[in-house]
């Protein structure tokens, strides 16, 4: 009787093993169902984390083009979490933060770039933008003179210097300036016409 009492045990045991070894694979499907509700109710897409960093890179440009800031700057810092010492995502990043108007956050990012490459003419470009938007004209000028210092082939650089020479009633700085943007992009409507009136108001 007590050898059958343990027969019926050891059955016992062995089929509720068995339960729970076939019941493992669906927990685990569970735990990734919760998971993916998890991130569609965050807002996250879905395959982020699966990504490989070049499909997040492009995934975080796209969003950032299509206006969508708050989306891609998810996507641009999990990014810079993995590398930290990539310049070019802290001025995407930079850019990001510039359009949602979140200027300081825009400023560390671009900060942070510029520790990384001091001599990246787009990063100083894109810091005179920053300080343009905030009405920090005379700053904006230095940030724009130090691209401009570094690479002197980009009209539109020349064209955002006018810009704030203009605002700061400098008429024939930014006249100067326009025409060194023409010289590099001779038939460009939009700079002949701010020459025009930078002319107009310096005489």
């Amino acid at each position: 009787m007590l050898v059958m009492l343990e027969l019926v045990i050891f059955l016992a045991t062995v089929v509720l093993l068995i339960l729970v070894l076939k019941k493992l694979p669906l927990e685990k499907e569970v735990v990734k169902k919760l998971a993916y509700e998890a991130r569609q109710q965050s807002g996250e897409d879905m395959d982020e984390t699966d990504d490989g960093s070049e499909d997040l890179l492009n995934k975080a440009d796209h969003l950032a083009q299509a206006g969508e800031y708050s989306k891609a700057e998810k996507v641009y810092l999990k990014l810079v979490t993995n590398d930290s010492q990539n310049a070019s995502l802290y001025n995407k990043l930079a850019l990001v933060y510039l359009g949602k108007k979140e200027f300081k956050d825009a400023a560390k990012a671009l900060g942070q770039a510029l520790t990384i490459e001091p001599d990246n003419d787009t990063f100083y470009n894109n810091l005179g933008l920053l300080l343009y938007q905030q009405e920090r004209y005379d700053e904006a000028i230095e940030s724009y003179e130090k691209s401009i210092d570094i690479n002197n082939k980009v009209a539109s650089r020349f064209m955002n210097l006018g810009l704030a020479y203009f605002m700061v009633k400098k008429y024939r700085k930014a006249a100067d300036v326009y025409e060194k943007a023409l010289i590099l992009e001779p038939n460009n409507e939009e700079y002949q016409r701010l020459l025009a009136e930078a002319e107009g108001k310096s005489k």
